[in-house]
Formats: C-alpha cells, sequence, structure tokens
C-alpha cells in the first residue's frame, strides 16, 4: 500500500495501531515504498506497512516538555539509517542490537547476525538463534542506548530464571 497520503504528517506525532503489543507512539520522520519512521523513546523504530492497520494522529497535540522553557540542554537528533526498502534496511543493521516487534509473542531484542534472501537471524540473549521471515517483521527498532531500566529488569529476569533452575533441580 502506498503511505504518501501521511507525506503532511512528517514531523507531527502519530500512532501506528489503535492498541495492543504493536501499537507505536512517536514522532513521523519519513515515508518509505514498504516502511515507516517514528521516532520513540527507544530509538527510530522502522515499521513495516505491510503489516500496518491502523494509523492515528491527535486533532489536538498534547504540550509536550520538549516544547516548554527549559535550560539550553544539547538535544541530539535521532539517527535514522536511509534505505529504499524494508529488506535492505535490515542489512544495515547487521551486527546492531534491535527490538524486533513492540510485543507479543514473537517481540524479542538481540543482534542482527546476518540477512540473507528472505529472512533474518537474531542472536537472543546469546541463548539462540531466532530466524525471522522479514515478510512477518512488523516493526524493527535499532536500540542504541538501552535505558538503565530496561538494563535493570533483564536482570532480575536472569536472577529469577537461576533461581527457578535451583529449585528445579532439586525437586
Amino acid at each position: 500500500m502506498d503511505f504518501s497520503f501521511l507525506n503532511d504528517s512528517v514531523g507531527k506525532w502519530i500512532q501506528v495501531e489503535r492498541g495492543g503489543p504493536d501499537k507505536i507512539k512517536g514522532k513521523l520522520l519519513g515515508i518509505k515504498s514498504d516502511f515507516i519512521m517514528v521516532e520513540t523513546e527507544k530509538g527510530v523504530a522502522y515499521v513495516h506497512t505491510p503489516h500496518v492497520k491502523t494509523i492515528s494522529e491527535p486533532i489536538v497535540v498534547e504540550q509536550r516538555a520538549e516544547n516548554s522553557v527549559q535550560p539550553e540542554v544539547a538535544v541530539t537528533p535521532p539517527v535514522v539509517l536511509e534505505s529504499d526498502d524494508f529488506a535492505t534496511l535490515i542489512g544495515l543493521l547487521e551486527h546492531k542490537y534491535v527490538q524486533i516487534n513492540q510485543g507479543g509473542p514473537n517481540a524479542l531484542d538481540g543482534v542482527v547476525l546476518l540477512q540473507r534472501e528472505g529472512a533474518v537471524t537474531i542472536v537472543h540473549k546469546m541463548e539462540d538463534y531466532v530466524h525471522y521471515p522479514i515478510y512477518h517483521i512488523k516493526s524493527i527498532t535499532w536500540i542504541i542506548n538501552a535505558p538503565k531500566q530496561e538494563k535493570q529488569e533483564q536482570k532480575q529476569e536472569k536472577q529469577e530464571q537461576k533461581k527457578e533452575n535451583k529449585s528445579g533441580d532439586k525437586k
């Protein structure tokens, strides 16, 4: 589908999907042949448009913190990868830490190991290789700086898994 109807919305706040695990909120940065780029809190999300069902724009834009008067702070512009199509974009993310999809059972984070015709391989938590057909990837976000809270949550998950494994060994 052609998403050129969003050309006037570039630079504005949007929400991809009305709800659920694939909902993405952020600023629309650009539109390509088969994906759109949305600046989110985690980084730039590249949303594969064949999977998009709805895009919403607020009628009244909320007053955002960035619009209020603040002391001068250097704002780092988002890192945006340039590509003409989604498959080529994924190739640019080789050896980068990414999040595939936003939530749900097929969401994960890991390092893009390699991309080949029609598929990508992700190293997930240094435990397994996950092979995704590119067509089934709804979105991919390059995580440049994982938030501290996220890192702490990952540590807690690992500790809980170790505890569960130890208690399972005793039975």
